[in-house]
């Protein structure tokens, strides 16, 4: 079951099930000049935090003897990946809750939200227009300090599936000649800018015409998940039956995540 969430999150587990708090640091204060005897100022650095911990959720299936000397399309064997699939499919539930809930931050202020700067809400469709005023929003991005330009640059554009011809539009380089500027769409394939797409299906359910960009993880700070150490991934055991004939499957995850940074997250509502 594909996990569309990876290439723009982070994954760090958790060595228990402890609420794990991930530090925010801003950047070193600016250098001063320093003359001849003269005293180094002294500087500040802020910082801020986000808490979350892990969750366990899981299921059992119970399977009669006879069912399992009946079963000749071998489906009982096929057990472990259907509930790998459905680990999978459970993560990015709770990967994708976060952009669609639009969660309260570690600041009191909702994830997307005009006093985080990463939010249209007048809304408007992709085009080359919208999608500049969105970089040029995650440009302006400042520290947590708001003095230090972050100058981030996006490198994701996360799209419901109704828009993803759109998006494939914008995204597709073509062998045209321009007339002028204005014509060149430089986040094409190819460019500078070219951006990577993600389309997924659970955005459809919340809007159906909102889009968002997301900056690489190796840049900032997005959305952080993990599991418990040493227990990657789901786990699985079985118990066979006594009173019963037959025996049950367990299928036990342990994992848990959370919205980071607003800052490499751009939210615009469509039109």
């Amino acid at each position: 079951s594909p996990k569309s969430y990876e290439p723009f999150t982070r994954q760090n587990n958790f060595p228990d099930f402890k609420p794990k708090t991930v530090a925010q640091f801003g950047d070193a204060p600016n250098l001063l000049p320093v003359g001849e005897g003269g005293e180094f100022k002294t500087g500040t650095i802020k910082d801020g935090k986000e808490t979350y911990k892990l969750l366990t959720a899981g299921r059992i299936v119970a399977v009669s003897r006879q069912a399992i000397i009946n079963d000749d399309l071998d489906a009982f064997s096929r057990l472990p990946a259907l509930f790998g699939a459905s680990a999978a499919r459970y993560q990015s539930d709770i990967v994708w809750a976060i952009i669609t809930s639009n969660p309260v931050m570690g600041d009191g202020i909702a994830l997307f939200h005009a006093t985080h700067g990463n939010l249209t809400a007048s809304g408007t469709a992709i085009a080359i227009a919208s999608l500049g005023a969105g970089r040029a929003a995650m440009r302006l991005q400042k520290g947590l300090d708001n003095v230090e330009m972050l100058n981030l640059m996006p490198k994701y554009i996360m799209a419901p599936a109704a828009l993803e011809t759109v998006v494939d539009q914008y995204l597709t380089a073509t062998q045209v000649v321009f007339a002028k500027s204005s014509d060149v769409n430089p986040f094409a394939a190819g460019g500078d800018s070219q951006l990577k797409k993600i389309i997924e299906p659970r955005l459809d359910a919340n809007s159906a015409v909102s889009w968002y960009l997301a900056a690489d993880p190796s840049q900032v700070d997005t959305i952080e998940w993990g599991f418990l150490d040493g227990q990657e991934g789901v786990f699985l055991e079985q118990e066979m039956g006594f009173l019963v004939d037959g025996m049950q499957l367990k299928c036990r995850l342990d994992f848990a995540a959370k919205g980071i940074d607003h800052r490499g997250l751009y939210k615009n509502v469509g039109g």
